[in-house]
C-alpha cells in the first residue's frame, strides 16, 4: 500500500490532521486521519441533499475491530470525557489519501486495509475491508453509528426514536425510517447482522470545543456486522440515502477508482497530479446542471464570490475548460439587478445577493476564462 509511513506519530497529531473525499454533489467524506472525529463536520456519509447544499451528516463514523483468538483488536478511535475509546492508533501503519483514503492495520499474525470511496454523483459510501495477510481467516465486526443530522447541529438521544427495518430475512438490507427530526437511510452488507440498537452517549468533538461551540453528541447504532476473512478477500459495507442496489453499488466503486480523472495532460509530475486531484474536489455538480465551488470544506456552502475568485485556479490551470463555462453560465443565469449570487444559504432557501464585488470577480473570471480557452462565444 503506497501513502504515508504514520507509525512515528502519537495519536494527538493524527488527529490534527485531516482527509477529505468527495462525491461532487456537495456532500463528502471527512475525519482526521487516525478516524477520531473531531468536528461535528466529520463523518463518513455528509449526504448533499439539495445539491450541492442541506448536507446532512448520515453516518458519522463506524467502530470496527478484529476479533482473533478470544481478543478483540480495535481499529477506529473516539474521544468520550476523560478517554479514547476505542483506541485502535496502537494497529494503525500507514494512511494514503489518493485515489481513495486507504488505512493499514496490523496485528501479531493480520494485516487488514480498510477503505472509503464515495460513490460519483451519489449520497452513497463503499466501506471496503480487505485481509492483506494472515495465518488464519480472522472475524470482522463493523458497528456503524448514524448521527443523522444537519451539519450545522448536533444529535441527542432524546431527538428521536430511531429503528431499522430488515427489508430481507438476514438483514444483509436495513432501512433506517425517517422521523420527524431525521432523514431516511439505507444499509446494505455482505456479512452477518446482529441487531442490537443501542445510543453512544457523549462524543467529543474537541476542535468544536476549542472554537468555542459544543462539543459533545450521542450517535445511534442499529446492530453489528460480522465476517469471516480469509487472506486476500474483500467484504463491503455500503450506507446511502436511498435504497441500495449491493452489487451494483460495489461494482461502480470498484470501476470508479483507481482510474479516477487526474491531471495526466498536465504532467506526471507527483506535485501537480496531487494539485489537480485536491482542486478537483471542490468542484460540485447538481441534478439541474448547475456548477458550483464549495471553496471551505466542510462547513460553508457554495459561495459565489468565493468560486470566481478560485475559477482560474481550480478549472483553467487544470484545463477543465468546459466545466468553467458551465459555472459561468449558470451564474449569469442568476444575474439580479447587476449581482451574481454570492452565497446558496446552507438550507435550500433562494441564493443571497449582498457581495458588490461578486460580479467584479465574475468580470475577471470571464476574461480569464477566454485569455485560457480562446472561447470567443
Amino acid at each position: 500500500m503506497n501513502g504515508f509511513d504514520i507509525s512515528s506519530l502519537r495519536i494527538d497529531e493524527l488527529m490534527d490532521r485531516e482527509w477529505l473525499a468527495v462525491n461532487h454533489l456537495g456532500g463528502f467524506a471527512s475525519s482526521s486521519l487516525v478516524g477520531c472525529n473531531t468536528r461535528k463536520y466529520h463523518g463518513l456519509l455528509v449526504a448533499a441533499l439539495a445539491p450541492p447544499v442541506r448536507r446532512m451528516v448520515i453516518l458519522s463514523r463506524v467502530e470496527d475491530a478484529i476479533l482473533r483468538n478470544g481478543k478483540t483488536h480495535p481499529l477506529s478511535c473516539c474521544e468520550y470525557p476523560g478517554v479514547i475509546h476505542p483506541n485502535g492508533r496502537p494497529f494503525l501503519r500507514a494512511f494514503a489519501p489518493a485515489p481513495y483514503p486507504r488505512w493499514a492495520y496490523q496485528g501479531d499474525d493480520w494485516t487488514i486495509e480498510k477503505s472509503v470511496r464515495l460513490l460519483e454523483g451519489e449520497n452513497t459510501v463503499v466501506l471496503t475491508y480487505t485481509l492483506l495477510a494472515g495465518a488464519e481467516p480472522v472475524e470482522l465486526e463493523v458497528r456503524p453509528l448514524f448521527a443523522l443530522r444537519g451539519i450545522h447541529e448536533l444529535m441527542y438521544q432524546w431527538q428521536g426514536r430511531l429503528d431499522a427495518l430488515k427489508k430481507d430475512a438476514n438483514g444483509a438490507h436495513l432501512r433506517i425510517p425517517p422521523t420527524a427530526r431525521t432523514p431516511e437511510a439505507f444499509l446494505a452488507h455482505d456479512g452477518q447482522f446482529i441487531a442490537g440498537p443501542n445510543w453512544y452517549l457523549s462524543t467529543i468533538y474537541r476542535r468544536e470545543s476549542e472554537r468555542g461551540y459544543k462539543g459533545l453528541e450521542d450517535v445511534w447504532m442499529p446492530g453489528s456486522m460480522r465476517w469471516r476473512l480469509a487472506a486476500g478477500k474483500s467484504v463491503y459495507l455500503v450506507c446511502s440515502t436511498e435504497p441500495i442496489d449491493l452489487q451494483r453499488a460495489i461494482a461502480k466503486a470498484v470501476a470508479s477508482f483507481p482510474q479516477r480523472a487526474t491531471g495526466g495532460e498536465l504532467g506526471a509530475d507527483e506535485a501537480v497530479e496531487a494539485l489537480y486531484r485536491a482542486a478537483d474536489q471542490f468542484i460540485a455538480s447538481a441534478p439541474d446542471g448547475a456548477i458550483a465551488a464549495i471553496t471551505d470544506f466542510p462547513w460553508a456552502a457554495p459561495s459565489g464570490r468565493d468560486a470566481m475568485i478560485a475559477l482560474p485556479g481550480l478549472l483553467l490551470a487544470t484545463r477543465r475548460f468546459a466545466h468553467a463555462k458551465g459555472m459561468l453560465e449558470f451564474f449569469a443565469s442568476r444575474l439580479q439587478r447587476g449581482l451574481i449570487p454570492s452565497e446558496f444559504p446552507e438550507d435550500g432557501a433562494p441564493p443571497m445577493y449582498t457581495s458588490a464585488d461578486a460580479s467584479l470577480w465574475f468580470i475577471n473570471a470571464v476574461y480569464a476564462y477566454w485569455k485560457s480557452a480562446g472561447d470567443d462565444s
